[in-house]
């Protein structure tokens, strides 16, 4: 197995154990004094982190986390305030899974580009 396909497997994973993380628990967002937090910002975070160090694990992590969300951000704003968000169900209309399916068929098909940016 390459790093390119490594790295496509925890992306997937963790893609699907948001959603399926997410489809259990309903929770919303935990708030950090009123600052509601969302897994593409743990996402982001990840990838920082993994620049640091060079870590193409923590990388594919973070950008799995972030592709998640980024169809609901590009369509509904990054959803600090509750107004723009409604609990979960975002995730789960037909243009949101859509947008994570073509962003996943993305990463598959720049693997090895993705890779060589660690």
């Amino acid at each position: 197995m390459t790093s390119g396909d490594y790295f496509f497997l925890i992306v997937l994973g963790t893609v699907a154990a948001t959603r399926f993380f997410l489809f259990l628990t309903k929770l919303p967002a935990p708030s950090i004094k009123g600052f509601r937090t969302r897994h593409y910002m743990y996402g982001l975070i990840l990838i920082l982190v993994a620049f640091l160090f060079h870590n193409l694990t923590i990388y594919a992590v973070g950008l799995g986390l972030f592709i998640d969300e980024l169809p609901a951000i590009l369509v509904k704003g990054p959803g600090h305030k509750e107004e723009q968000w409604n609990g979960c169900e975002a995730y789960y209309t037909p243009w949101c899974f859509a947008g994570v399916l073509i962003l996943i068929f993305l990463t598959y098909l720049f693997r090895d580009f993705l890779t060589g940016l660690i």
